[in-house]
């Protein structure tokens, strides 16, 4: 449903109802998670997908049009949607990390996101990252900090580079996205580096257990709600788009002095 908006939405209210959609189908995906019966099956793009990646993203739409004060059209993972013409928007993923619950690995999540879009570029102002294996739920609105579980979180203090830990992919998508001498500079600087991706990795960033992340070729539905929790916390969000896939985005964000060094490093210029 798009709609001209009579007045600027309220965070507080949107915050709310974004929780409540990220939380609402976690004990339904828990059924599925580590089942043996669990059945996966594969889309287009080879990439995986299970019944309960459909499931939960349609207990996420009745939840965000229980609301009848936040009306946005919804851009999701699994079902798409046409958000043309919106000023705003609900941006979903039911389970970022389908690929680690299907294999019984506890690095997934359910990310809702509410952006505007008028200003030219997507630009979150409400993110929710529900982590069901660890009954943690990440959020934040824009002015209002971020939250896990109802305590302030902020993003790792500054410290060396050589010290931190860093979420960085195989060197082979570093040579992709034609980072690959980025990449040495990188391994000479950094000690630990750590090679899961996805939300567990983003909401790890957000409250300060890991310095960096990097990952390439994301969608919006993976990076929305991360933005926002990242940049609340007190972090940097650098995004570019991605060399290989149109209309995904290549990621770096963290701890301000630590991004802002591997960005300098990798010569990724953002945009």
């Amino acid at each position: 449903m798009n709609r001209e908006p009579t007045s600027a939405p309220r965070l507080d209210r949107i915050l709310e109802l974004a929780r409540r959609a990220a939380v609402g189908p976690a004990d339904r995906i828990l059924t599925g998670y580590r089942s043996p019966a669990l059945a996966v099956e594969k889309k287009p793009d080879h990439s995986p997908v299970t019944a309960f990646d459909r499931e939960a993203e349609q207990h996420i739409r009745q939840i965000l049009r229980s609301d009848p004060e936040t009306q946005w059209p919804v851009l999701g993972e699994e079902f798409g949607g046409d958000t043309a013409g919106s000023p705003y928007r609900w941006v979903v993923d039911p389970i970022d990390g389908t690929m680690p619950f299907s294999r019984g690995l506890p690095y997934f999540g359910t990310l809702v996101a509410f952006e505007e879009t008028a200003v030219g570029n997507n630009r979150a102002l409400v993110g929710a990252i529900n982590l069901p294996p660890f009954r943690e739920v990440y959020y934040a609105a824009r002015g209002m900090g971020a939250h896990c579980n109802g305590s302030p979180i902020h993003v790792a203090p500054r410290r060396d580079l050589a010290d931190c830990v860093v979420s960085a992919p195989e060197i082979q998508k570093f040579r992709v996205a034609e980072l690959e001498a980025g990449y040495e500079r990188l391994g000479e600087a950094v000690r630990y580096f750590r090679g899961n991706g996805d939300c567990w990795m983003h909401a790890m960033a957000a409250r300060g257990a890991l310095d960096v992340v990097v990952e390439f070729s994301l969608n919006r539905w993976d990076i929305a709600a991360t933005e926002v929790i990242v940049e609340e916390a007190g972090g940097r969000f650098y995004q570019r788009p991605s060399k290989t896939v149109q209309g995904k985005f290549d990621i770096v964000f963290g701890s301000p002095a630590a991004a802002d060094e591997i960005v300098r490093l990798l010569e990724f210029a953002p945009g």
